[in-house]
Parts: C-alpha cells; sequence; structure tokens
C-alpha cells in the first residue's frame, strides 16, 4: 500500500454501506475482539479511507485491546484487572529502600506551540464546574483520570490512590462541593479500564466504590452521570450495561432497564421526571421510574439511530432537544420537543453537523466516537452541536453555523478536533475535544483554550537524543508528533504520533511517523518533513516499529509485515524478511554490542538473525503464545535478550534468554497481572531492567528476589516505552493518558564490586550454612573499624556482631537473600557481597 507524500492522505469521499454493524458490536463489551474486527473489516472492505468515518478511532481502539486479548480475543477481565490494582496497592504499602529513592517527575507537555495543524494536550470526555465556586473546573479524560483546577494552583490530578482510568462522566454535591461522583471508563472510546461509579467525600484525596462497580466478569462502561439537584443522593447513570439509579448516595443501585444507554437528563424544575437514551428515547414516569417508549413521536424509529444525545434547559423546562446520528455515523437530525418528551418535530437534518467539512457537505461522520449536544440555560433557542468541530444555532436547531474548526490557525476559531462533550456553566460554552478543554464567553464566537497545565497526553512512543538529554520527541494519540527542547514542547507534526527517534549523528535529523507506517524524517529539528515510505509496498501496523543501526546512523530497520531496510535514511528500502503475511511485525531490536544479530516478533512469531537480517531462525519454543511488546538486548552480551508479553495471563509476562533465544527463562516473579509493555536494560548493572507495564514502572537485577515497584510519585498508568538516557543518569517513560516522565537511574552498589580483586581486600567467609560468617583481612589493612549490612534495595539492617570481634558476622536472622557487607579499616573501604540462607 503506498503512502503519499504529502502526509496528508488524500481521501475519496465515498457512499457509506447501509449500517456499520462494526460500531455496535465493539460497544457490546461481550463480543469477542475478532468478531469486531471481521465485521469493520467487511465493511471497509474495497473502499478508501475517507477522514473522519471512525476508520482512525477504530484502529486506536483495535491496537490498544487486540495485544491484551491475543489470541483469545476475549475482553480483559475486570476482576483480574482489579486483583492486580490490589497487589500494587500493597507493593506500594510495603515499599522501602534505595531503589524508592528515586522521584519520578513530569516532563509535560502541558502547554504547547505549533508548526503544524492540530496541536492538544489530550483528550477531555467531560468537564464540571464546583457549584459554590465556577472558577474550580473539573475534566474527566479518557486514561488519565479526573483532574481539578484551582485559580492560582493550576491543574492538579485527583487519581491519588488508584490506577489511572476512563472518566466519563463528573457530578458534584451542590451543598457538600468535596463529595464527587465519576463514571469510570472511556464512554466514547472504550479502550481503557472502568471501576463502575467511584465517590469521594474529601474532595478527590481518597476515593471509594459504590454499589455500581463492576468487579464481576464482564466488562462494564459507564458514559454518563447525573444528579438530582434539590435531593443529591438521587443520582442515575447511563452504562453500556443499562440503565441504573442510587437514592442513597451511590449506597445501592437499581437497574431500570438493560441495554445500551448513552446520556440521561432530569427535567429541570420537575426532576422527578427523567429522560434516558440509547437509540431509543425514554421518558420515566413521575419519582423516576418505569421508563417508556411507548407513546412517544415525532422520533426516527431506532433501527436508523446510530447514536442518540439529549439536552435540556432551565429557561423552558419542557424543551426536550434529542440530537441523532445516522447508521453512517453522519448527521440524522435534531429533534425538539416542547410538551416534555411526548412528542417531538424535527428541527433540522442538514447540514452534515459531524464531518470534516466547515460547510457540512460531506458524507458520514464518526459519532459513534465524538458526538455532543448542549443548550443555553437562558435561551431555549440557542443550541450547540459538537462532531469533529462545533456549530450553533440561534433558532432552536433550524439553521446552523460552524463556530470552530478542527485546523489550527483557524479563521472560523480553532478547538481540536473530536468533540466528546459541550456544556453551558456559567454562562459559558465549554468545549472537551481530542486536544482538551476549550471554552467561549460569547456563545462560540471565540475560543480561549484551558488546557495549559493538563499533563493528559496519550503517547504511544518516545525518542530521545543520545548526546543531548534536553531533546525528546513522543508519538501522541491524535496530538502527533511533539518535541521537548530546552525545556519547551513544541508540536511539530499532527496526525496521530507513533514511533520516533533522534539520529545518532546529528540532533537536527530527527525521526517520525504517523499511523500505519508513514515514516517520516526531518532534516531541520522537525520545522519540514520527507516522506520515507512510498517505495515500500507493504502494511504497517497503527504503531509501526522501527530502530535505528547502533553504529550506522544511516541504517534503519522498520516492520511492516515483513522487514525493510534502509541504508540512506530512508530514501530508499529494500525488503529482508519474506515471512507469510497475515501478521504485523511488532518488536525490533539490534545488539549494541553486535549489530549483525537482530531479533523481531510478531503474534505468530519471535525470530533472530545473526547476519544482519539475511537469515533468519524462529527462537519461539519455550515462549507464551501471547503478544509480543518488547525485546531489550544487553549492551555487552550480544546473545543476552529479555522480551515482553501483554495479554492477562498471570506469570507469563517476561522471559529472558542468555544464549539468544535458544532456550529462555521465565521471569515473571513478582509482577502482578497486568500486560508488560515495554523491557530496557541499563549498562554497567548487576543486569538491572526496567519494565513498563498497565500498572507502572517495576525494576530487577540480580540481586532481587523478583520484581520490585520503581521509584516514587508516577501515577499507576499504563506506561507505553521506557528509554534510558545514560549521560544524563535518566529513565523515561511514555504514558498513555499522563505525559511523559524521568526519574534518575539505580547504581547499584554491587555493580562496582569486583569478584577477581576480592583478594585484595577483606574476605567475608562462611562458617556454616545458617547465615554466619567471619571476616579475613591481612593485617597490613590496619584495624576493622566498622561494619554494616544493607540488604538488596539498600536498606540497612542489623546484624549481630561478636561482642569483642567485630569479625564475627551473624545474619542467620536474617530473611534468605542477597546483602551487601561495606567494611571499613584502617587503610581503606571495600563492599563484599554475600548469599544468606539460601543452601
Amino acid at each position: 500500500m503506498l503512502r503519499s507524500t504529502t502526509f496528508l492522505l488524500l481521501f475519496a469521499t465515498t457512499t457509506m454501506l447501509p449500517a456499520q454493524h462494526w460500531v455496535d458490536l465493539l460497544m457490546d463489551e461481550t463480543t469477542n475482539i475478532h468478531d469486531v474486527k471481521a465485521a469493520f473489516d467487511t465493511e471497509w472492505e474495497g473502499r478508501t479511507y475517507v477522514r473522519g468515518k471512525g476508520w482512525k478511532q477504530f484502529q486506536r481502539w483495535h491496537w490498544f485491546m487486540e495485544q491484551r486479548t491475543w489470541p483469545s480475543g476475549e475482553r480483559p477481565d475486570p476482576a483480574i484487572h482489579l486483583q492486580a490494582t490490589q497487589e500494587v496497592r500493597q507493593m506500594h504499602a510495603q515499599r522501602g529502600g534505595l531503589r524508592d529513592g528515586a522521584e519520578w517527575r513530569s516532563l509535560g507537555p502541558t502547554q504547547w506551540n505549533t508548526f503544524s495543524y492540530n496541536p492538544g494536550n489530550g483528550r477531555v470526555n467531560c468537564v464540571a464546574l464546583d457549584p459554590q465556586d465556577p472558577e474550580i473546573i473539573y475534566a474527566g479524560t479518557p486514561s488519565g483520570g479526573l483532574w481539578r483546577y484551582i485559580p492560582g494552583t493550576g491543574w492538579e490530578a485527583l487519581f491519588t490512590d488508584l490506577p489511572s482510568m476512563g472518566v466519563s462522566g463528573i457530578v458534584i454535591h451542590p451543598d457538600e462541593p468535596q463529595t464527587i461522583f465519576i463514571a469510570t471508563g472511556d464512554g466514547d472510546g472504550a479502550d481503557t479500564y472502568s471501576a463502575g461509579v467511584l465517590k469521594t467525600t474529601d474532595g478527590g484525596q481518597t476515593w471509594e466504590s459504590t454499589g455500581l462497580d463492576w468487579n464481576i466478569n464482564q466488562t462494564r462502561t459507564t458514559r454518563a452521570l447525573r444528579m438530582r439537584q434539590n435531593d443529591p443522593d438521587v443520582l442515575y447513570c447511563a452504562a453500556s450495561s443499562g440503565l441504573y439509579s442510587t437514592t442513597d448516595g451511590g449506597e445501592n443501585w437499581t437497574q431500570h432497564s438493560g441495554g445500551s444507554f448513552r446520556d440521561v437528563e432530569f427535567m429541570p424544575g420537575d426532576t422527578t421526571i427523567v429522560y434516558a437514551c440509547g437509540t431509543s428515547f425514554y421518558r420515566s414516569e413521575p419519582g423516576g421510574d418505569n421508563f417508556s417508549n411507548a407513546g412517544i413521536t415525532g422520533l426516527p424509529s431506532p433501527s436508523q439511530v446510530g447514536r442518540m444525545a439529549i439536552a435540556v434547559t432551565p429557561a423552558d423546562p419542557l424543551i426536550v432537544y434529542a440530537l441523532c446520528s445516522n447508521n453512517q455515523n453522519g448527521f440524522l437530525g435534531l429533534y425538539r420537543s416542547t410538551d416534555g418528551g411526548h412528542t417531538f418535530e424535527t428541527r433540522s437534518t442538514s447540514p452534515n453537523l459531524f464531518g470534516y467539512s466547515e460547510v457540512g457537505d460531506d458524507l458520514g461522520g464518526q459519532a459513534w466516537y465524538d458526538m455532543a449536544l448542549a443548550v443555553d440555560t437562558e435561551n431555549p433557542d440557542l443550541v450547540y452541536v459538537g462532531g469533529i468541530n462545533v456549530w450553533r444555532s440561534t433558532d432552536g436547531g433550524a439553521n446552523w453555523n460552524i463556530v470552530s474548526h478542527w485546523v489550527y490557525p483557524s479563521m472560523i476559531g480553532y478547538t481540536h478536533a473530536d468533540i466528546h462533550s459541550l456544556d453551558v456553566l456559567d454562562g459559558k460554552i465549554w468545549c472537551g475535544s481530542d486536544g482538551g478543554i476549550f471554552v467561549s464567553a460569547n456563545t462560540g464566537n471565540n475560543w480561549q483554550n484551558r488546557s495549559f497545565g493538563l499533563d493528559i497526553t496519550q503517547f504511544y512512543r518516545i525518542g530521545g537524543s543520545a548526546s543531548d538529554a534536553g531533546l525528546l520527541l513522543g508519538g501522541a494519540q491524535d496530538n502527533g508528533t511533539n518535541r521537548l527542547k530546552d525545556g519547551q514542547w513544541t508540536h511539530i507534526f499532527g496526525a496521530d504520533g507513533m514511533e520516533c527517534a533522534v539520529d545518532r549523528a546529528s540532533n537536527s535529523i530527527l525521526y517520525g511517523a504517523y499511523q500505519n507506517g508513514g515514516l517520516l524524517r526531518s532534516n531541520n529539528e522537525g520545522v519540514s518533513w520527507t516522506g520515507l515510505t512510498d517505495n515500500i509496498d507493504d502494511e504497517g501496523a497503527w504503531v509501526t516499529p522501527y530502530v535505528l543501526h547502533p553504529t550506522d546512523p544511516t541504517v534503519l530497520v522498520a516492520g511492516f509485515r515483513n522487514l525493510w531496510v534502509t541504508a540512506d535514511r530512508g530514501d530508499n528500502w529494500y525488503q529482508t524478511t519474506f515471512w507469510p503475511t497475515g501478521e504485523f511485525v511488532r518488536v525490533i531490536a539490534i545488539a549494541p554490542s553486535d549489530p549483525d544479530v537482530w531479533f523481531a516478533a510478531r503474534n505468530d512469531r519471535v525470530m533472530r538473525s545473526i547476519d544482519g537480517g539475511f537469515t533468519w531462525n524462529s527462537i519461539k519454543p519455550g515462549l507464551p503464545n501471547l503478544s509480543p511488546t518488547s525485546i531489550a538486548v544487553d549492551h555487552d552480551d550480544p546473545l543476552h535478550v529479555w522480551i515482553t508479553f501483554s495479554g492477562q495471563t498471570g506469570g507469563q509476562k517476561v522471559y529472558e534468554s542468555v544464549n539468544g533465544g535458544s532456550s529462555w527463562i521465565n521471569r515473571s516473579l513478582g509482577l502482578p497481572n497486568v500486560p508488560a509493555n515495554s523491557i530496557v536494560t541499563q549498562p554497567d548493572s548487576p543486569n538491572g531492567v526496567y519494565l513498563g507495564t498497565d500498572m507502572g514502572v517495576f525494576y530487577r537485577d540480580d540481586y532481587t528476589e523478583g520484581w520490585e515497584l520503581y521509584g516514587n510519585g508516577l501515577p499507576n498508568v499504563v506506561v507505553t516505552e521506557l528509554e534510558i538516557h545514560m549521560g544524563s543518569g535518566t529513565l523515561r517513560a511514555g504514558t498513555y493518558g499522563r505525559g511523559i516522565w524521568e526519574a534518575d537511574l539505580y547504581f547499584s552498589p554491587f555493580a562496582s564490586v569486583d569478584g577477581i580483586a576480592i583478594t585484595e581486600g577483606p574476605l567475608v567467609m562462611p562458617v556454616d550454612m545458617e547465615g554466619r560468617y567471619i571476616i579475613r583481612a591481612d593485617e597490613r589493612l590496619g584495624r576493622l573499624l566498622e561494619v554494616r549490612v544493607f540488604d538488596a534495595v539498600g536498606r540497612a539492617i542489623r546484624p549481630r556482631m561478636g561482642q569483642r570481634d567485630l569479625h564475627q558476622l551473624d545474619l542467620s536472622a536474617q530473611p534468605p537473600g542477597t546483602y551487601l557487607v561495606h567494611i571499613t579499616m584502617e587503610k581503606g573501604m571495600w563492599t563484599r557481597p554475600v548469599v544468606a540462607r539460601v543452601w
């Protein structure tokens, strides 16, 4: 599949097929991933990729889910995720030692400059204001949890004791604003974790489950959450599994209806009447029970509706607006009731409010993913609709004008593409989009970006300069390729940003990519770009891997369905493998100490070459049948290799080989049952390795008994890629929802212990098999002054010493394991490792 050098793919306008059943299957969490993919492929077979019709959004979802469910395709089990959450909490509570001294620091981005057309911080699903102080803003994100803005303080994350997850609904107690409920999960994208409805009573410091939780073997996503303002113990929740309500502040919930619900609203002025919708509109009886669509007229039949949203206004409590997409996810119509939801009339069926076109003359859309509706609180005829852009009507939806456009800069006004929420709050219109929060104080005539400070970017991959610790790149979901230089972030290329790298010979030469293998090179630090893959007649995965040669900066290796190599920085390529089609290359690694040793993996194979990629041997025997996510090779030994796997199969996360993959050792001990996403090895260490998972970063080396959480301050977030920068002694973590983070590396004291030179100083000799030792030293070293002992994580312990002779060391009361003995004598200091009670 040839790629255009214009980078912005040319999209043909095609007529959509009658029904997009893949959307319904995607939103049904009981449907196998493979069945969703088959339905999607059937509908798109033979058609050109058309911008704004949901193709990209599906590919993002499939990328996230497929690796976590392969090969079975069964959706992730929330009970397994919950158990892993509890295990990680216990690990946090039991921590202590030198490795915990590393403090994670956020590198952002929290704001942007731009060379390109779609800058933003990251996706926002919903917005709310403090009912007693409208200057305090809340934002729910798809994978970075809940955020709060306080004037003078800025934005802060509120998920301090929870793994980061999606938030699609926020309600705040009108009299006790420290009490907040959130609907978790990604209601629009369905690509992150959900835990039902959560509650805090201390302003977000701690959270607890309500009676509406998903601690069962069925994934569910909450989508909309509403609170009855005159009785805040009453809440309604629209979820993928039905419509629910509580009358006791979340302790107990009642399911009113099964099926998939998208929205719910109270009637203003008479909050005992409740409206709800999926693809049909429902109205409750007085009291909020017994929902029915019987007798409601004027709305399209459910078979015509792809998705519905509803909006009400206190300016006229009997008015209800219903916004509907069609089965092609384009604009079906806006409908209005003036009698409290009994009868509706069609207000408009054009222009297409859900397309990319600024005049609404295109077809279709992606309303299953981005669709929002709001009506002004004082003027019932002032209505806003969001799809990819924001539209406004001043006559109750009969006529429309576009008031924001997705291309930056815009003469109309800029809000990032893909609108997930519109709300009229405190007299302003608030917009949550794939690029953050935008607000207008004059009905959409002008927009202000309120996202600066939100650290919520969903990074797929990161890449840094070996020589300049301050130069870093990141490829982000729908927010392109971003460059950190001299402490400032710049958006340097649009689309979805993917793998990125800095040339080893010149920091002016940057590499980036957009989705499905659109590799790029810039020779001027990202100001302009050249497409590299026009002559690669092969398909790439959503996140296509490529690596730079460790010694020759002109050579790159890229993985599509097969491996391709360039010797001129991407101007020309040749194919070096001819594996059967069907799977994409997921992982590539080249040994730093021997560039002829290559490793590559697809879902169906794990391969090794020792001649620079010309011949290959399978090294899959001994490895699990799961989706591979990363490979790391020792910096000194080209046959010492690590590989990681995704999925929810416990105890099958990380494997090590010391013979190039001829045999494997399972190194998963101590890890929670979450996907392992990225592994890196630390040079000049006792086999120190760092692992990025769906719940943070872990570390192990030869002197640990298993994996341990690494550092403090990193959210329990999905870590998509790790990189080590030895020059600055730092570890970088790209996350899917919380930007990029950095921590100091752990330099183990064992790294300085030289076994050959052990006879040059004092010796620690075992006297039995119970952990008792004697310290022997040449008298020329002088008197023994002090003996201190540390465990494998650097915690000082108190061993028993001889009362009169410090040469006697007793570790028999200590747990089995490896210890460091620091010995101070008159003529010097030495460190000796010992292993206590493991015989």
